[in-house]
């Protein structure tokens, strides 16, 4: 572990972490809801696997044969009675009694930047706001400081590996709420984890600590009528300065070799064991988003003699994605941390482009839930044979499975009512935890209750 120096002390409070600490100042006091739903109230924490890019449903979990299918995809009859491609994720074919597969989802948008942005934050991108509407993340953030107690240390809102480049448009954060709703942001490509003190750092690191808020004085008479950067940026260095002296943040980040082996020894499956970490040591953390780049297939979606491709993206996902559902039910915490695998959209069906790949689709689409009540095992809705469109929704609604849903069975299972909007915005417009109006179409959105019965 490489001391903590000066400058990436001072870059770590401007880049990588933002106050997450409950602030006696920041407290939810515009939040109101126009008409009350029930939440479900079953997790504790979600953890929510990003597949950035769009990964191809007719290859993983709506799987369908075709003459532009190599053999070694492996398909075969899994114990639940559906086909799954063997060869693609050989380990997640024993934990599929843990997933509900939904084959009836769809996505609004095709371009990469704009289903990102819906999928981190599910709505619609408004370009007069793009600046005030808050990630889910930030919601549950938000939502999560009246109850946070004393000993936790970690933020509520984390996102691991996120690929910020222009096509793809930058993380979602906090937008119109406090600095305290933003994620903490981990990159595990070069396991820069630089909030990580070395225990012969830790005399240093308090003296400065101490020097600082000696020089410091105006943090001392902060009150409700101070600027409000001020006091967010109080409420910021006591969260950071708590996190990195907890004796238990070692034990969340640092992980050994055999336990990376088991999760596929890549970022992504760093990634997941982190987030495994973080919910095991119940600290606070609300709301994990983990980025496995990678999904966008317009070219070689196949690679080369089974190499590249669908073929390294699947194996890195699957290693990760089985051993973290073999360790949340090893340690019995599978029942209370709801799992969500989305992507942004699906790829195009029937044969290959010229490129030998698929172009982006939005009609269907595959989710993945597991866990916090969730009955695994099965599938919701079909599609046709070729996954160009939707034969079968699979629940009451007799629509296709929209982001929206899945925000609002997120906010369910951590007991927000999703009913709820924010006032007193920037824009002086609402901010609606879940908007029905979508495009030219107003929708009851709702949460996805066919996955528990």
């Amino acid at each position: 572990m490489s001391p903590l120096r000066r400058r990436q002390l001072l870059q770590l409070g401007a880049l990588s972490v933002s106050g997450f600490e409950l602030s006696r100042f920041l407290r939810p006091a515009n939040v109101h809801a126009q008409s009350k739903t029930t939440p479900r109230g079953s997790a504790k924490a979600v953890i929510f696997l990003n597949l950035q890019g769009g990964p191809s449903q007719m290859d993983m979990f709506d799987v369908k044969m075709g003459k532009w299918a190599p053999e070694n995809r492996d398909v075969r009859n899994a114990p639940p009675g559906y086909l799954f491609p063997y060869g693609l994720l050989p380990k997640l074919a024993s934990r599929l009694d843990d997933l509900a597969i939904i084959r009836s989802a769809a996505a609004w948008e095709t371009v990469h930047s704009r289903g990102q942005y819906y999928l981190q934050t599910g709505h619609a991108v408004s370009p007069a706001r793009l600046k005030e509407v808050p990630a889910l993340g930030s919601v549950i953030a938000y939502e999560s400081f009246p109850h946070r107690r004393t000993s936790d240390f970690l933020p509520p809102f984390v996102a691991m590996n996120y690929e910020p480049s222009t096509m793809y448009g930058p993380l979602q954060g906090e937008g119109c709420l406090p600095a305290d709703a933003s994620p903490l942001t981990l990159d595990l490509k070069d396991r820069n984890l630089p909030f990580l003190l070395d225990p012969k750092d830790r005399p240093r690191f308090d003296r400065r600590w101490e020097l600082l808020n000696r020089m410091d004085s105006s943090r001392h008479s902060l009150n409700d009528l101070s600027p409000e950067g001020m006091r967010q940026f109080h409420s910021f260095g006591r969260a950071v300065h708590k996190m990195m002296t907890n004796p238990a943040i070692s034990s969340v980040i640092e992980t050994t070799p055999e336990e990376r082996a088991a999760y596929g020894a890549s970022p992504f499956g760093d990634a997941c064991l982190i987030a495994r970490n973080m919910v095991a040591a119940d600290a606070g953390a609300r709301f994990l988003l983990v980025t496995q780049p990678g999904w966008d297939h317009h070219g070689n979606i196949y690679g080369k003699d089974g190499k590249g491709g669908l073929y390294k993206t699947c194996a890195d996902f699957d290693a990760a994605l089985s051993a973290l559902l073999l360790d949340l039910r090893r340690l019995n915490l599978l029942s209370s941390t709801l799992l969500v695998v989305s992507g942004e959209f699906g790829r195009t069906p029937g044969d290959l482009t010229p490129l030998a790949g698929r172009e982006h689709y939005a009609d269907t689409m595959f989710v993945l839930f597991a866990g916090a009540g969730v009955k695994g095992g099965r599938l919701l809705g079909a599609t046709d044979p070729t996954a160009a469109r939707i034969t079968d929704f699979g629940w009451a609604p007799r629509r296709p499975v929209y982001p929206e849903d899945v925000c609002a069975t997120i906010y369910s299972a951590l007991g927000i009512d999703h009913a709820k909007r924010l006032t007193n915005t920037p824009s002086g417009r609402d901010f609606l935890y879940i908007d029905p109006a979508a495009g030219a179409k107003t929708i009851n959105f709702r949460e996805i209750s066919e996955l528990y019965t």
